[in-house]
């Protein structure tokens, strides 16, 4: 395949503070990996190109690590605290995909939405039925872990009959997919035995599967687990006890934690998916973001859809920045920005392959709108995640995965090297 080369002002964020940028950058593409990047002049002399160029910024595509694609036709149906909205919203839409033929044409439509709002990767719980999951990873568009959400008590029969009982059943699909594509979803605490956490637990660890599940997203929810689980000495310890804290564990919300249960996960190096958006719509409250910085605990952003009320990364951008500020708590659109990407694979496990711009890495990027004036990194970043939802999920002009446009028709001109 031959180099193309992306022309056009370039944003790569390589840490939490840290970001690089060009205003006439290049983004030079080879065999769908990124040959080089940086300012234009510098990146043409890689030798013979088709040059693209783009009326836009490029920066990295983005990463959801915690969205159940199962609720994506039922995003923003709110109005209820966690635990109702869970037994009147969601589970009686998750049963729906018992049908396969549902979810044949439920999981090219979600993932079709994803990436047009710009999102080339994440980590996706599936309903309890293995084929759902199974329709997903066919389905998906980009780089996705994909789980069947565990689930044999603590919800309607028509769900914790439809799926996984145990680990014999379970690894039919965990070995299909593999780590790579497979991630181990015990939905949370209520929907689990401690024998069958525990058994997963030992399976991810042996296998080296990710695990994605929740935690402490309300407190009717953290007082119904301590209920089940009294020798327990508070939510995370359920878990800890099961083995299912660890490096590859990503555990979303964590709003009502101890400082013993921020200690834990910082001990057992647990990411958190920091969900703002979805926290703000349930009124579940805000994560302890100044725990998190104290206990140096990784963590990325992620939209839970469809408690989350959109899939776009923009709007939990938006959400992040403004949630935290209002809260007194400094977050800068730097930092927006990284948690929304090259955090989000690293999270995954995929640093190193993806998340950023860096040379050799998979061409994953999108195109976002240039602003008026001057380049200003932040300034640029604040203007991007200004606006409603509707506008904020049709923002990006174009989504490249490998190098290759995906989704909507991408707006680009384009010359001849």
């Amino acid at each position: 395949m031959s180099a193309v080369l992306f022309r056009a002002p370039l944003f790569n964020p390589t840490g939490p503070d840290d970001l690089q940028w060009w205003s006439d950058g290049a983004l030079l593409v080879q065999d769908g990996h990124i040959a080089a990047s940086g300012p234009f002049d510098a990146v043409a002399g890689h030798g013979e190109q088709r040059v693209v160029e783009l009326d836009g910024v490029i920066v990295p595509g983005f990463a959801d690590v915690h969205i159940h694609w199962v609720q994506h036709r039922v995003r923003g149906r709110l109005g209820l605290e966690l635990m109702p909205w869970l037994r009147e919203h969601i589970w009686p839409e998750e049963a729906r995909y018992a049908d396969p033929a549902f979810c044949a044409a439920a999981a090219p439509a979600f993932f079709d939405d994803v990436v047009r709002a710009g999102t080339v990767m994440g980590m996706a719980y599936s309903s309890s039925h293995p084929h759902a999951a199974r329709t997903a990873a066919a389905c998906s568009i980009g780089d996705w872990l994909i789980g069947d959400s565990v689930m044999v008590q603590g919800a309607p029969a028509v769900l914790t009959g439809a799926g996984v009982d145990s680990i014999d059943t379970l690894d039919a699909l965990a070995r299909e997919l593999g780590p790579r594509r497979y991630a181990l979803t015990p939905r949370f605490a209520l929907n689990c035995s401690r024998e069958l956490m525990a058994a997963m637990g030992a399976y991810a660890r042996a296998g080296g599967y990710h695990v994605q599940t929740h935690l402490s997203e309300s407190p009717a929810e953290v007082r119904e687990v301590l209920e089940a689980f009294p020798e327990a000495e508070d939510y995370t310890d359920v878990y800890d006890r099961a083995g299912l804290l660890g490096q590859r564990t990503v555990l979303g919300h964590c709003v009502h934690l101890s400082e013993r249960e921020w200690a834990v996960l910082a001990a057992r190096r647990c990411w958190v998916a920091h969900c703002p958006s979805s926290n703000e719509a349930l009124d579940s409250g805000r994560m302890d973001l100044e725990a998190v910085r104290r206990h140096d605990i990784a963590y990325a952003l992620a939209s839970d859809v469809g408690a989350g009320p959109s899939h776009s990364m923009l709007h939990v951008m938006q959400r992040y920045l403004q949630l935290h500020r209002a809260a007194g708590v400094p977050v800068s659109a730097t930092e927006a920005l990284y948690r929304a990407t090259l955090a989000g694979a690293q999270c995954m496990g995929r640093g190193a392959i993806a998340g950023n711009l860096a040379p050799g890495k998979r061409a994953d990027f999108v195109l976002l709108p240039r602003p008026s004036g001057a380049v200003e990194p932040a300034g640029w970043i604040e203007e991007w995640v200004q606006g409603s939802m509707t506008a904020l999920e049709s923002r990006p002009l174009g989504t490249w995965v490998a190098g290759l446009p995906v989704g909507r028709e991408c707006l680009l001109s384009q010359s001849g090297a």
